[in-house]
């Protein structure tokens, strides 16, 4: 499987249309940019007001991200 699905896979399997998917990564990236310190309440943030089973599936897809990175570090 390409790493890049991998990490993806938990939003897939929560049912978020690609659309979504890429405005969630979007919103992430720009709290990364613009936030000063800690990112892990603004990271959290972004998935505000959804079901919980798409809040954990972002947890679930974050934490991909962060073992991918220390895979290719």
């Amino acid at each position: 499987m390409d790493p890049r699905q991998w990490i993806l896979q938990p939003l897939v399997d929560a049912g978020l249309p690609s659309e979504t998917i890429t405005d969630l990564l979007i919103r992430l990236s720009f709290e990364a940019v613009a936030r000063e310190g800690d990112l892990d309440g603004s990271a959290r943030a972004v998935v505000d007001g959804q079901p919980a089973a798409v809040r954990a599936a972002w947890v679930e897809t974050l934490s991909r991200m962060i073992a991918a990175a220390e895979l290719t570090s």
